[in-house]
C-alpha cells in the first residue's frame, strides 16, 4: 500500500489525467423513444467533433442508424431539441448541416432520402408522425434577412415534401403531440416577451375530418405549461406551474385537475424543444420524475403516486418500451446510463452505459447539499465537493483552493450528477462549489422569479454568499477563490469579478460581456429575455465591458467562432482590455465551435487551460498539466503576461 503523503492542496498528483479524458471520452445520451420492440436514443459523441447519432438497441445488440456524414441535429431556436421520429418501420430525423427531414427504413438504415429540399433558412424540430394523413406534424422557423424568424406549427407530407401550416399567429411553438386515434394534436405556444417557463398556452385542434379551430385548455401570460402527453384519445396530461410549482393535471371531457400536487417539479425550464419529464404508460399510468430525484408511478384515476426507484444523482428521458419502461440514470460517482425495465415483473437492468468511469470510486469527492443565506437573507441551494484523493493528505492548518461553479441559463440549473471537470480539480486538492443561485429552475417559481429584474445582482450575491459561508465554516482558503462559468454563467462570472472582491481569478466560457450588444444582436428565442432579468436603463450598468477599470484580477476566456448567441468580438474586447492593463489574461477563439462547445479536443483544451491558468495565478505547481498543448494548439490563442 502507497503512504499517504503531506502536500499541499492544489498540488496533489491525480489518477484523472487529461489523456485518460481524451481516451475515454463519454458519449451524452438524449431522446430516447420506443419502436416497437426496439429501443431508440440520441448520442452526442465529442469524439466525433459532436456528432449525434441515432442508436437502436435490439436483441441485446447496438446498431448505429444514422450513416456518416449525416448528424442528428435541430437548430430551431438555436438550442434546437428532439430532433426525429419514427413509424412502425421508418426512422424520420432532421440533419444537422442543412436542417433538412430525411428518411431511412429502420432495418435498412443506409438507404437515407431527402423528404424537405428546404434552403438553409427553413429549419424544422420535433417532428412526430401522423399515420392517418402519412405525414410529419412538426415545429418550423423560417428565416429573413430583415426581421426576425418566423415560428409555426406545419405537417408535411412524406412523400412529396409539401409542407403546409397548421396553427400561425404565436412567436414560438413546441411540443405538438397526436391523439392515440390521430384526431387531435395538442401544442404549446407562447408569445414575447416571454420565455416558455414564464408563461405558455395549451392549445388542443382538431385535426380529422380537417384541421380545425384549436383551442386553449389551460396556461396564459403568467402561467407556464410544460410537456402535454395523451393517456388516450380523451386524457391529456400536462404540467403547469399556477400552484408555484410544477404541479400534474390531467384534461379530459369531465374536465382539468390535479393528479400530483406535492410542492415537487414535474416539469423544468424548456430550453430544448421536446424535453420532457413524465411518460405515459398506458391510459390510466404516468411514469413521472419529480425533481429529477426519483421515478414515480401515477395513477390518473386514483391520483395516488407510487415511488418506483431512487437513490441515483438524477434521472431523465422517461419512455414507455415493451411492457415496461426506459429511462437514463446518472449517478455520483459513473457516467449516465440507459436502463430498461421489460416489464413491470423485471428488474431494472442497465443496457448501456455512456463510458467507462475515469477515476476509481476511491477518488470519487461525493457531493454534499449545503444551503446558507443569500442576497436578501434567502435560502440559496449548492453542491459542495470536498478535495478527494487517497494518496495525499494537506500540510496541518492548510485549506484548500476554492473553484465555484456558476451554470448557464440562468434559468437552468445543476445536478449532483457525475462531472469528470469536478473530479479533476477535487482529485488535484481543490474543493469545488456548484451554486443553484435565485433564478435556478427546480425549486419552484418564487425561486425562479427571484431574478426578474436582478440579473447581475442576485446571482453575483449568491455565489459570494456561498464563498463566505464556506470561509465561515473554515472549509476553504480566501485568498484562493477562482470562479467559472459558461454563456449567462460566464456573464456572472464577469459581474462577480468587477463588482466583489471576494473572487481572485475568473474563467469566462463564452460569457456575456456587454448586455446592450446582446439585447440588439443575439437569436429570437432569447431577443427578449433580457427584458425580464434587467431593466432597460441598467444595461450599460450591468455589462462588465463598460467596467473593465474596476477589474483587478486575472482572467481566462474561451470562445467558439461560430456562436450566433454571445458574439465572439465581446470576449476579444475583455481580453484585449485586460491585456492592455498588464492583468494576466488568455484566450482560445475555436473555428468551428457554436455556443457551447461539442469537440472533445476544445474541451480537453478549455479544462486544461483553465487548471494551468488558475495554478499559476495562485502560484502552485499544477502537477502533470503545462502549457505546451496550449502554446501549439492552432485553434487557440493564449496570452500569459
Amino acid at each position: 500500500m502507497t503512504d499517504v503523503q503531506s502536500t499541499p492542496f492544489g498540488a496533489w498528483a491525480s489518477p484523472l489525467t487529461v489523456e485518460k479524458l481524451t481516451s475515454q471520452s463519454p458519449v451524452r445520451f438524449s431522446q430516447l423513444k420506443s419502436c416497437g420492440r426496439d429501443l431508440l436514443w440520441i448520442e452526442a459523441r465529442a469524439h466525433e467533433a459532436g456528432r449525434h447519432v441515432i442508436v437502436r438497441f435490439r436483441e441485446e445488440s447496438f446498431t448505429d442508424l444514422t450513416p456518416v456524414g449525416f448528424s442528428v441535429l435541430s437548430r430551431v431556436h438555436e438550442y434546437g431539441g428532439v430532433a426525429y421520429c419514427t413509424s412502425d418501420e421508418m426512422v424520420y430525423f432532421v440533419n444537422g448541416e442543412d436542417q433538412n427531414i430525411y428518411v431511412q427504413p429502420i432495418d435498412d438504415p443506409n438507404t437515407v432520402n431527402q423528404i424537405t429540399r428546404s434552403d438553409e433558412k427553413e429549419r424544422f424540430a420535433d417532428p412526430v408522425y401522423d399515420p392517418n394523413g402519412n405525414r410529419l406534424i412538426c415545429i418550423r422557423e423560417r428565416h429573413f434577412v430583415d426581421t426576425e424568424p418566423e415560428n409555426d406549427l406545419v405537417e408535411i407530407d412524406v412523400e412529396s415534401g409539401e409542407i403546409s401550416p397548421l396553427h400561425q399567429g404565436h412567436d414560438f411553438y413546441g411540443h405538438a403531440r397526436v391523439a392515440p386515434s390521430g384526431e387531435k394534436v395538442a401544442f404549446l405556444a407562447w408569445d414575447h416577451p416571454n420565455m416558455p417557463w414564464n408563461g405558455s398556452q395549451l392549445y388542443v385542434m382538431t385535426l380529422l375530418p380537417a384541421a380545425g379551430d384549436a383551442s386553449i385548455i389551460a396556461g396564459g401570460q403568467s402561467e407556464s405549461i410544460f410537456q402535454p402527453e395523451w393517456l388516450s384519445d380523451d386524457k391529456l396530461v400536462f404540467s403547469s406551474d399556477r400552484s408555484g410549482f410544477y404541479d400534474l393535471y390531467l384534461f379530459s371531457s369531465e374536465g382539468t385537475y390535479t393528479i400530483a400536487a406535492d410542492e415537487r417539479e414535474y416539469g423544468h425550464a424548456m430550453w430544448q424543444i421536446g424535453s420532457t419529464q413524465f411518460a405515459a404508460l398506458n391510459d390510466t399510468l404516468v411514469l413521472a420524475n419529480p425533481d429529477h430525484t426519483e421515478l414515480t408511478l401515477v395513477d390518473s384515476s386514483t391520483e395516488i403516486s407510487t415511488p418506483v426507484e431512487s437513490g441515483a444523482s438524477s434521472y431523465g428521458n422517461l419512455v414507455k418500451f415493451r411492457e415496461g419502461f426506459a429511462y437514463s440514470q446518472s449517478n455520483v460517482d459513473k457516467y449516465n446510463a440507459i436502463r430498461v425495465r421489460d416489464s413491470f415483473t423485471d428488474e431494472t437492468r442497465t443496457i448501456k452505459s455512456a463510458g467507462e468511469s475515469p477515476i476509481e470510486s476511491d477518488y470519487v469527492s461525493r457531493p454534499e447539499s449545503i444551503s446558507f443565506p443569500g442576497s436578501n437573507g434567502e435560502e440559496v441551494h449548492a453542491f459542495y465537493y470536498a478535495p478527494k484523493n487517497p494518496q495525499f493528505i494537506a500540510p496541518t492548518k492548510e485549506r484548500p483552493p476554492l473553484l465555484v461553479q456558476a451554470h448557464g441559463g440562468p434559468t437552468s440549473s445543476t445536478s449532483p450528477s457525475f462531472s469528470p471537470n469536478i473530479q479533476f480539480y477535487t482529485s488535484r486538492g481543490w474543493a469545488v462549489l456548484d451554486v443553484n443561485y435565485s433564478g435556478s429552475t427546480g425549486y419552484g417559481r418564487a425561486y425562479r422569479d427571484r431574478l426578474l429584474n436582478e440579473w447581475g445582482n442576485r446571482d453575483v450575491q449568491d455565489l459570494a454568499a456561498g464563498v463566505r459561508h464556506l470561509i465561515s465554516l473554515d472549509r476553504i482558503d480566501p485568498q484562493r477563490v477562482a470562479i467559472s462559468g459558461g454563456s449567462a454563467g460566464g456573464f456572472t462570472v464577469l459581474r462577480a469579478l468587477t463588482t466583489t472582491s471576494v473572487f481572485k481569478v475568473g474563467a469566462s466560457h463564452y460569457g456575456v460581456a456587454d448586455l446592450r450588444a446582446l439585447a440588439e444582436d443575439t437569436h429570437k428565442f432569447e431577443s427578449r429575455y433580457i427584458d425580464q432579468l434587467v431593466p432597460e436603463d441598467e444595461l450599460d450598468a450591468r455589462s462588465p465591458i463598460h467596467h473593465v477599470d474596476d477589474l483587478s484580477c486575472p482572467v481566462i476566456f474561451s470562445q467558439g467562432l461560430d456562436d450566433k448567441i454571445v458574439p465572439p468580438d465581446q470576449s476579444r474586447v475583455m481580453f484585449e482590455a485586460l491585456k492592455n492593463k498588464g492583468i494576466p489574461t488568455a484566450l482560445f477563439m475555436f473555428e468551428g465551435e457554436p455556443h457551447g462547445f461539442r469537440q472533445l479536443q476544445t474541451q480537453i483544451t478549455c479544462l486544461k487551460g483553465d487548471y494551468y491558468f488558475f495554478s499559476r495565478v495562485f502560484g502552485f505547481d499544477p502537477v502533470g498539466i503545462d502549457d505546451s498543448a496550449l502554446a501549439t494548439a492552432e485553434t487557440a490563442h493564449m496570452e500569459l503576461l
